[in-house]
């Protein structure tokens, strides 16, 4: 990447699938005069897609195809890796075409950041439905990124002004749930969660709160032995570790006290267990962030959306925040290491 008189940190931003509202969020986000000021953006996508998308919203971000190399243009510059017609790339309508060309836009972008060519990475949502079309097996962004990182462990964190979650399984089927816990992956997501708070969020010594699988937290085993068997070791492991978590807990109470700001952050057993409470709060502008990779990544918490792709009616709300978290987290990364 160019060099640039400036401290703006360089943020790829990857358009997600081409057939989702990706390509729209994407615009309007960059669209924000907040972003502007915030960081030097790069887009990771495909320039046709994306002027076919911005003649359709009427857009007026200026959008230039770029290559490494190259000159800093005065519009967006455009790293343009498909080139999708429009029956390939139509609206709504997943395709095993924007499988392949999703693949790329993420797996470019995550090799320039891991190569220092941009300072962080801010995604907009796939369906692991296309990946799996083009042969990509991967249930999303999160394994995708830890297996190129090659990176041991990785966690998902959704957050926003008063919540934060972090999961330790995520997309499984619930009665699956159970099965995939165990006690070092209990402690490891506590663990990075725990550096997370410290290194991103200024917190000095963060309160992690554990919530319980069961109702109650299996009330003495009655409703089950996961609590005392698994989690409770778990939290134990962490906090000989100097980790100050706290739990399990009853799920039913836990966010209530979490969003009043009695803990930093809460760690899930399962992906709605989390995800239920954080979009209540923030249905509207959560973000996710990924814990345990050796570069920022950010992204939307929401999905394609293809029931309105190609209809303008998407909120882009969650994709300028998640542009402005890998900002203000990849500023914070470059002034530590001066």
């Amino acid at each position: 990447m160019p060099s640039h008189k400036t401290d703006k940190p360089l943020i790829a931003v990857t358009i997600g699938d081409p057939a989702g509202i990706g390509p729209e969020v994407v615009l309007k986000a960059l669209a924000q005069p907040a972003v502007r000021r915030a960081c030097r953006p790069v887009v990771f996508g495909d320039l046709g897609v994306l002027e076919r998308t911005r003649k359709k919203i009427g857009s007026h971000v200026r959008l230039t195809s770029w290559e490494p190399g190259r000159s800093w243009p005065d519009g967006v510059p455009v790293r343009s890796l498909s080139a999708l017609s429009p029956a390939q790339a139509k609206p709504g309508v997943p395709s095993r075409a924007c499988g392949a060309a999703v693949y790329r836009y993420v797996t470019e972008a995550a090799r320039a950041a891991l190569a220092g060519s941009v300072d962080a990475i801010a995604t907009a949502p796939l369906n692991k439905k296309v990946l799996h079309m083009a042969g990509h097996r991967y249930p999303g962004h999160t394994e995708l990124l830890t297996e190129i990182a090659g990176v041991p462990e990785s966690r998902m964190m959704l957050l926003g002004g008063r919540l934060k979650v972090v999961l330790v399984t995520v997309h499984l089927p619930l009665m699956r749930v159970s099965q995939q816990l165990d006690r070092k992956k209990i402690r490891v997501t506590i663990e990075l969660t725990d550096r997370a708070l410290k290194r991103y969020f200024a917190c000095r010594r963060p309160r992690i709160a554990v919530a319980a699988l069961n109702p109650h937290a299996g009330e003495e085993e009655i409703f089950g032995r996961e609590e005392r068997r698994i989690i409770l070791p778990a939290v134990a492991d962490a906090k000989h570790r100097g980790v100050a978590a706290f739990g399990p807990f009853p799920a039913d109470s836990l966010f209530y006290l979490a969003a009043q700001g009695d803990y930093d952050a809460v760690v899930c057993m399962f992906h709605d267990q989390g995800l239920i409470p954080l979009k209540l709060h923030h249905f509207i502008g959560g973000v996710a962030l990924t814990l345990g990779l050796p570069f920022v990544r950010t992204s939307v918490d929401h999905g394609t959306a293809y029931d309105i792709a190609g209809k303008n009616r998407a909120d882009a709300t969650s994709m300028t925040e998640a542009i402005l978290l890998a900002a203000r987290l990849a500023h914070m990364t470059k002034r530590r290491r001066r």
